[in-house]
């Protein structure tokens, strides 16, 4: 037992000490469904370039039993070469998710208020942001304004089409990328029908 502790603490503490991305998009990867994302970040602009490097794929989430049923309640997720699960916390109750990394890593998701899904409270039991909608008939724009963490926006390229979505992730070093996925996670699956 400590010989498995010991060989999967590097990878713990690396996942940990490993600054996060500044996320600039996410993508359904099909025109016609919202059962897979792409998730991408803006590599910073070499000081002898022209024009700034063109996104890049840095993550994946998609639906887990995509292929035997179409059940949204259970999705995996690669993000930054860390892998993990998102699940309801029960399967019949859409108000609270947790995110697991195949590191530890366990972030809560909850609505701030009984039946509003237009709020959410996001925590790693060290930091916590909350996700709020603009609009309260319409999100095509989510937003978290932390005065001590920065601020995250996301808003569709497009007014009522929830296919691509740009972020301006302002967020600092000490939001992992687990809990930024988590806010892209709550933005994308309050934002699109189910199909």
């Amino acid at each position: 037992m400590k010989m498995r502790f010991w060989l999967f603490l590097p990878a713990l503490l690396l996942f940990h000490r490993l600054p996060a991305q500044a996320l600039s998009g996410v993508s359904s990867r099909w025109s016609d469904s919202f059962v897979e994302w792409e998730i991408y970040v803006q590599p910073e602009k070499a000081r002898d370039e022209e024009e700034p490097p063109k996104e890049e794929v840095y993550g994946e989430m998609k639906l887990r039993w995509l292929n035997v049923r179409e059940d949204w309640s259970e999705w995996d997720f690669e993000l930054g070469g860390g892998r993990g699960t998102i699940k309801r916390r029960w399967k019949d109750d859409p108000s609270q998710w947790e995110l697991r990394t195949y590191e530890g890593v366990v972030i809560t998701m909850r609505i701030a208020w009984t039946g509003d899904f237009t709020e959410w409270r996001v925590t790693d039991n060290s930091v916590t942001l909350n996700l709020k909608s603009r609009w309260t008939n319409q999100f095509d724009e989510w937003l978290v304004q932390d005065s001590n963490r920065g601020r995250f926006y996301m808003y569709t390229m497009r007014s009522q089409d929830p296919r691509d979505w740009t972020i301006e992730d302002g967020l600092d070093e000490t939001v992992s990328d687990p809990m930024r996925l988590a806010l892209i996670f709550l933005t994308v699956y309050n934002s699109t029908p189910r199909r």
